[in-house]
């Protein structure tokens, strides 16, 4: 289980927070009710049943307030030491202003005692932004027990009550401000996420706590996670992270701040082809296909995303290169920016060259129907898959059922759709939820939405790059020349992630998210729920050399993809120009490099075991 973001006083102010803000109201003005009933009812009915009239009986029953009168005998004993209900009378004439003035009070006493213990908070998250990404985050980090500091400039009233009952502290404020992290104690913080939906803020607020922190010494740094939209920008933040790392590395000090750039959409594709990439796969051969092709219904930053990992992980050695298509209303601008982003991967065709193509298709002028099928099937071949991503959650749910139908006309396209979602609807969780059936047809998966994306596993904890660290081990000491790790082997190879230049960490990622596409070729599949399963699959030894093969062409495509570029005549590896020698074909590469791709091949193994402890089966 990971560690708890939180120090006792930041612990204590969350909880008081939680308190200070909890509806209550039934069950403070129940406690009221019930004291006042316990006095003026049981003082009345006693008093009335010993002879007395209304009016005295009343007096008698208020007067216990004040502890005299007939409650008391001349020498101190009387009726109340002799008579257990005006004893019970008395308690709770005086309990009920009491509670009823603490029950007032205690909102306000929370939130003052909060605001104290906050002075001293350690060790906990900050999150910057008022996105329902940032809201949904915080909530999560909240029920792992997490501290969070929430930092919002604009958050409605009812919005942040919420939040502060679920245990959220809330500051307004901008988070760009030095004064305002201050307040938060983002300098002795855990984490901070800088989450506004601007890229140019979130660089802001890194600088702020770089500035904040300045050079003082921490036992752990401080972990600055820093949103990104724009893949271009998300590229070179994390090639920034690589200089800091290369410069942490001569010094003995180690830095302060840990940067560590992400992106919702890059994890939301992440978790596609982890999850899906068995599945796709099974769908190619189903229906008899030469080459994984993924259909893009719009190419808006989410759809990018998925279309990168598709060629940075899905390379099967039973199949081609993969294929992509795009539809989209301006087919010419999509395609330039793409090419822009990725120019390399365009450049140097006798080792790979992008499989993507860009076609007009408008749906708000024209209507999803078969013929639109017939005439990508004529140009691109049929699909495998297809991707849903305009844009907007309305125009995707629109398209993914008007979608389905028609593939499931005559099983024309038998395949799955992915809808991309920004927010879990009524819609998808009822009826998005992926293949239900044992017949082939055409179903709908949603994916992207911030509830699983936004999550402290994927944002804080890393989780999606467990398998990465895995890979990056492997490749490090060799380990594909020995028996499979250990489970405490897997779970400790996260220990010196931090580490790793964010260049090699883009390529483990890759490795990683194309774990289980090596698993399926070597005949596995995981293990479903009640199966025993082998918690220890091997690669048969007649596809290790052609599983190989793939993993160089595959790492070629990554590479490629990431910005680097084979080296020219006489110019030797270059890692600031991005420059690499084994960017070669395949019968290029000598007897070590061959043994380096078989040895990432059997990573797979190592990370699909940590991925699925339940084990796997033969497909």
């Amino acid at each position: 289980m990971a560690q708890r973001n939180a120090n006792f006083w930041s612990q204590a102010a969350a909880t008081l927070t939680a308190l200070a803000h909890t509806r209550a109201s039934i069950v403070r003005w129940g406690v009221v009710i019930l004291l006042s009933l316990v006095w003026i009812g049981g003082g009345l009915f006693y008093w009335t049943s010993g002879g007395r009239d209304l009016a005295e009986a009343l007096y008698l029953t208020i007067s216990a307030v004040g502890m005299w009168d007939a409650y008391f005998g001349p020498d101190g004993e009387g009726a109340l030491q002799v008579d257990p209900m005006l004893q019970l009378v008395r308690f709770a004439a005086i309990a009920t202003p009491a509670v009823g003035l603490l029950f007032a009070f205690s909102g306000q006493v929370g939130r003052s005692l909060a605001r104290i213990f906050n002075l001293g908070a350690a060790h906990h998250v900050v999150i910057a932004g008022d996105s329902a990404a940032a809201l949904s985050l915080a909530l999560d980090c909240r029920k792992k027990k997490d501290a969070i500091i929430l930092l919002a400039e604009a958050l409605p009233e009812e919005t942040a009550l919420g939040l502060r009952r679920k245990g959220v502290i809330v500051l307004e404020g901008d988070a760009r401000q030095f004064d305002t992290l201050r307040t938060a104690r983002a300098h002795h913080a855990a984490h901070v996420v800088a989450f506004e939906p601007d890229d140019t803020a979130n660089l802001q607020i890194e600088a702020a706590v770089r500035r904040l922190v300045g050079d003082a010494r921490r036992r752990r740094p401080v972990g600055v996670h820093v949103s990104t939209r724009s893949a271009m920008l998300l590229r070179e933040a994390r090639e920034m992270r690589s200089a800091q790392v290369r410069k942490k590395g001569k010094s003995k000090e180690s830095a302060p701040i840990d940067p560590k750039p992400f992106s919702i959409d890059e994890l939301a594709a992440r978790g596609l082809l982890q999850t899906h990439a068995q599945e796709l796969l099974n769908v190619a051969a189903a229906l008899g296909q030469e080459r994984v092709h993924i259909v893009f219904f719009g190419f808006d930053q989410a759809a990018e995303a998925v279309a990168e990992r598709i060629f940075s992980s899905l390379w099967s050695a039973h199949f081609q290169a993969p294929r992509l298509t795009v539809l989209t209303p301006d087919p010419a601008a999509a395609e330039a920016g793409f090419r822009a982003r990725h120019r390399e991967a365009f450049a140097h065709p006798h080792l790979w060259s992008a499989d993507i193509a860009f076609l007009p298709f408008n749906w708000d002028m024209v209507s999803i129907g078969r013929e639109l099928l017939d005439d990508i099937e004529g140009a691109r071949g049929k699909a495998t898959a297809a991707v849903v991503s305009t844009g907007g959650d309305p125009a995707n749910i629109h398209i993914a059922i008007a979608l389905k139908r028609v593939c499931n006309h005559g099983l024309r396209w038998p395949i799955p759709i992915f809808m991309h979602e920004t927010s879990q609807s009524e819609f998808s969780q009822q009826y998005a939820r992926g293949d239900e059936t044992e017949e082939l047809d055409a179903y709908l998966q949603a994916f992207g939405a911030h509830q699983v994306t936004a999550t402290r596993d994927w944002v804080i904890q890393g989780a999606l790059d467990r398998g990465a660290a895995i890979a990056h081990e492997h490749y490090n000491r060799e380990l594909g020349q020995r028996e499979p790790m250990s489970m405490r082997e897997l779970q400790a190879a996260m220990r010196d992630w931090s580490d790793v230049l964010e260049t090699y960490r883009a390529a483990n990622r890759a490795v990683s998210d194309s774990a289980l596409v090596k698993v399926w070729d070597a005949g596995w599949r995981p293990a479903a729920k009640g199966e025993k399963g082998d918690t220890a699959p091997a690669i048969p030894a007649e596809m290790l050399t052609r599983m190989a093969q793939c993993e160089h062409s595959r790492w070629i495509a990554e590479r490629l993809l990431s910005g680097w570029r084979p080296t020219g005549e006489n110019e030797k590896r270059n890692n600031d120009l991005m420059a690499h020698d084994k960017l070669a074909p395949w019968e290029a590469m000598n007897e070590a490099d061959r043994r380096n791709d078989e040895v990432q091949a059997r990573a797979a193994i190592d990370i699909a075991r940590l991925m699925h402890p339940g084990g796997f089966v033969r497909r």
